[in-house]
């Protein structure tokens, strides 16, 4: 048995098993399922709350020859992370270092506000070229203690440590946040920001659920490892960024500050909705399903990215998807692998051909896009459901 990365605790219940027959970013060309279905299975921590993949059967993901950007997913509120930055100290000249630094994106903000001695570590050797590229020094490896002990022998302690959604993909949460704790200064300060994991079990959002997360926190499973790896949460908020919702908690070294905590968080869902989470779901997906074999046909859904896939997938309507409506150029006119292949149609194609059936509004972060294919389709009979609105 493996403990609780977070507490240590030993005793787990099941949260969510799935079966996911599509790849994050995997759209074949021909109509094609060109591999095997995952299984993901989620247990609890009864301890502290964790909720993780199942040790043993966690989903292995090599992301050395991952090439996926995320700069269109800068949140709003990035600008006051840089803002709170000189509020605890840190200075233009400090060493500011970012583990998961994925395309320099944040590097590159913070260097345009006159931060200069950055370092980022970034396990995807495309994307630690890419941010090579602009002029930034990049790691291309994992983050771990025996890193962390290299960077402090050769640039010296940390002022700020910055892990902005990368801690709920590492397989060994425990060892990784040691090491943030390892690297920093006495002095300095750290952010780390994940999933809020509340926001999944509070609104059943299970198309949040992804292959590449193994670890899922809520606000005192993240206290509890922070503490627990020898640094002090002093300000832990939630923030909105479209449909999803984050943690986002500074810390400083425990054993070096006397910082009082600002802003700490409880958890929002009690124990009864985790443990529920799977039959509420599962529940939810059969008057779904019931509702989509009763309309119009063809049943088009919106968007054709991995929080939509999941949705299809783990509700199981994988056989009664006809088309999905998406604009990418890298999506349109291919296929998406549902449990079959689905042809993924732009917006403007689906308004010009679309005369009947039904319309999934699945674009989840995006509702004025929903509202545009909704007002105008309407008009040609095309009826409209919100999967959500069907909870009890």
């Amino acid at each position: 048995m493996v403990r609780c990365g977070a507490c240590a605790g030993g005793s787990f219940g099941g949260f969510f098993s799935v079966t996911e027959a599509s790849v994050s970013g995997n759209y074949p060309s021909e109509p094609i399922v060109p591999h095997e279905p995952t299984r993901i299975e989620l247990e609890y921590c009864k301890d502290c709350g964790l909720i993780r993949q199942v040790p043993g059967k966690v989903v292995e993901l090599n992301y050395h020859g991952i090439f996926r950007g995320t700069a269109k997913q800068l949140p709003h509120y990035a600008e006051d992370i840089m803002t709170a930055l000189p509020s605890y100290g840190v200075q233009p000249g400090d060493l500011v270092l970012e583990v998961g630094a994925n395309d320099g994106t944040f590097l590159r903000e913070l260097r345009s506000r006159g931060y200069q001695n950055l370092l980022g570590i970034e396990p995807s050797t495309q994307l630690a070229e890419f941010s090579r590229q602009s002029g930034l020094e990049i790691l291309n490896s994992y983050f771990d203690r025996r890193l962390a002990a290299e960077i402090r022998a050769t640039r010296g302690p940390v002022q700020a440590v910055i892990c902005r959604h990368t801690l709920e993909h590492v397989p060994d949460i425990f060892e990784f946040t040691r090491a943030t704790a390892d690297v920093l200064a006495d002095d300095g300060v750290s952010l780390i920001e994940v999933p809020d994991a509340d926001w999944v079990v509070t609104n059943l959002f299970a198309h949040e659920i992804w292959d590449e997360h193994i670890t899922y926190f809520r606000a005192q499973s993240l206290r509890r490892l922070l503490e627990n790896c020898g640094l002090r949460p002093i300000e832990l908020r939630r923030m909105r960024f479209r449909d999803t919702r984050n943690l986002l908690c500074w810390s400083t070294l425990a054993a070096k500050t006397a910082s009082q905590a600002v802003d700490l968080l409880d958890d929002e869902a009690d124990v009864d909705a985790v443990a529920e989470f799977q039959s509420r779901w599962d529940d939810f997906s059969q008057r779904l399903r019931g509702k989509l074999l009763a309309s119009p046909k063809p049943i088009v859904g919106i968007g054709a990215s991995h929080i939509q896939l999941n949705f299809f997938n783990f509700a199981g309507l994988g056989d009664l998807v006809d088309s999905l409506i998406d604009d990418d150029e890298t999506k349109a006119g291919r296929f998406a692998p549902l449990a079959r292949a689905v042809p993924i149609r732009s917006t403007d194609q689906t308004l010009a051909t679309m005369r009947q059936g039904t319309l999934l509004r699945t674009a989840f972060p995006y509702p004025c896009w929903e509202g545009r294919l909704e007002g105008t389709l309407r008009g040609y009979g095309v009826v409209s459901i919100n999967p959500y609105g069907l909870q009890k």
